[in-house]
């Protein structure tokens, strides 16, 4: 079997969160509970050159990849060249299922689609998910001083509060967390265990899962992945818009029930002034726009579809700013 032709794009979620947040935790128990489903592949971007995390993770004793920048982050600009160069090789030796990235706790995370859209990726993988966990019982403290942090949670479709054995009320923290981004799934959890989690949901695919005894070769996922979707995983392609003008709302509007019908996802905020901003959020044709007040981020937009022109879009939103 050709597992080029076979994997087509690769689903990669990006996993943020603070400083002590949990991510580490949480791929633990991500590598223990879906190793044995598919073949999984870690990417560490820590600014310390040690491996302690790597080390950690190895400790469970289960198959999967890993792929460590050290000595900075990938989302800074003057080191996106090395990460995508030594990105490529990694996925055409290992063909892996999905791919997570741990990022650092002050990485911004819609940097991430200047990987995405690298010539040599951007038919390689797309953006299935952006994850990021919270450090329950100093959520208030770091959320209120770091504004990096506070975009994290943003721009993520799953949100855990972690910690919450230290903590004896998450009521206002979920309240927060929805105040800064209305459509995010919360779930709350320790140790970093995602028991309440479906990685089908986040995949969109209809997983089979084998039978723990029975022996795996090479591709017995792909075929499983074809099984269940009767073609092989979905060629979709992400892009990400970033401006720090602002839009015209009736325009933006307009722009984003046109796109809705062929994309499968549209998600971001869009400034129209200096008080207001748009929320948005689509699932296909299912579209919510909210007006939201106090953001602080700039303005920008995640598409997730199939066939996506990612210049021509990009094109056609920035002619909507302001002159």
């Amino acid at each position: 079997m050709d597992k080029g032709n076979n994997l087509r794009k690769i689903p990669f979620i990006l996993v943020t969160g603070f400083l002590g947040s949990g991510k580490t935790s949480l791929l633990l128990d991500f590598i223990r509970k879906y190793s044995d489903q598919m073949r999984i592949a870690l990417v560490q971007n820590e600014f310390a050159p040690g491996h302690v995390d790597a080390f950690t993770l190895k400790q469970t004793g289960k198959p999967f990849e890993l792929l460590e920048i050290n000595n900075g982050s990938v989302f800074c600009a003057c080191l996106l060249g090395d990460f995508i160069t030594r990105l490529e090789p990694f996925i055409e030796q290992h063909h892996p299922d999905v791919i997570l990235l741990e990022a650092t706790g002050l990485a911004d995370p819609v940097s991430l689609g200047q990987v995405l859209q690298a010539p040599g990726l951007s038919d390689k993988i797309y953006l299935a998910g952006t994850w990021c966990l919270v450090d329950a019982p100093n959520f208030h403290r770091i959320i209120k001083s770091v504004s990096r942090a506070r975009h994290q949670i943003r721009i993520a479709d799953i949100i855990w509060i972690n910690k919450t054995d230290l903590t004896s009320d998450t009521y206002d923290i979920r309240t927060r967390i929805l105040e800064l981004n209305p459509f995010a799934r919360i779930i709350e959890t320790t140790f970093g265990q995602i028991d309440q989690f479906n990685i089908s949901d986040v995949l969109n695919l209809a997983l089979k899962i084998c039978h723990p005894n029975e022996s795996r070769d090479p591709v017995s996922t792909h075929d499983i992945l074809a099984e269940n979707n009767s073609e092989p995983r979905p060629d979709l392609t992400s892009c990400v818009v970033r401006s720090n003008r602002y839009f015209y709302e009736d325009q933006i509007r307009n722009f984003v029930s046109e796109h809705s019908q062929y994309l499968h996802r549209l998600k971001g905020y869009i400034r129209i002034d200096e008080t207001d901003t748009l929320a948005i959020q689509t699932v296909f044709n299912d579209i919510i726009i909210k007006t939201i007040k106090g953001y602080d981020g700039p303005g920008e937009l995640i598409a997730i579809g199939p066939g996506l022109n990612i210049r021509e879009f990009s094109k056609q939103l920035l002619s909507l700013q302001r002159k």
